[in-house]
């Protein structure tokens, strides 16, 4: 069973959504979630850690430091300047998440486990030659780009880029 994130900063939360309303919501984007609920529910959980992968990108801090997810967050904000209450789960980060779920909950295998390297052809005689396809990337990471669209309101900055800038819509 999910446990869902109340805006309290829960040192055991690994959803930001219910499966009920996960399901809403993706009926009402044209999503897929798994039908077994158990499937599902993992889905979700994977959807609430990619959509906290991205959490240098966001303003703010984690409200406690003992939470399991990325928010509820301090001193949170939009790319926009509107403030985020500290005790809320933006709707975009619920969204996000049913996003991610809906591509694991197909079966993608969004973050790759080998190296990335597919091979054409290896010879060994004497000397070891190999070459790869694709200069040795198979592309195998995927990036859910609706599940990054979705967090973009959200997104004031990324602070592994080595620089940050807010903007504010007048």
């Amino acid at each position: 069973m999910l446990i869902v994130e109340t805006g309290s900063g829960l040192a055991n939360a690994d959803s930001y959504i219910t499966l009920i309303d996960a399901r809403a919501l993706a009926e009402k984007y044209g999503l897929t979630l798994p039908d077994d609920d158990t499937e599902a529910e993992v889905a979700l959980r994977n959807g609430a850690a990619y959509v906290d992968m991205q959490e240098a990108c966001f303003s703010g801090e984690r409200a406690t430091w003992t939470q399991a997810l990325a928010w509820p967050r301090t001193d949170a904000s939009t790319a926009y300047g509107s403030d985020i209450p500290s005790d809320s789960i933006p709707p975009q980060v619920l969204k996000s998440q049913v996003c991610a779920a809906a591509e694991y909950g197909s079966g993608t295998d969004v973050r790759a486990t080998d190296d990335g390297k597919a091979i054409a052809s290896e010879e060994v005689t004497g000397a070891v030659a190999v070459s790869y396809f694709n200069n040795g990337k198979t592309g195998a990471t995927v990036t859910i780009t609706k599940a990054i669209d979705s967090l973009k309101p959200l997104m004031t900055s990324c602070k592994n880029t080595g620089f940050e800038f807010r903007v504010v819509r007048a």
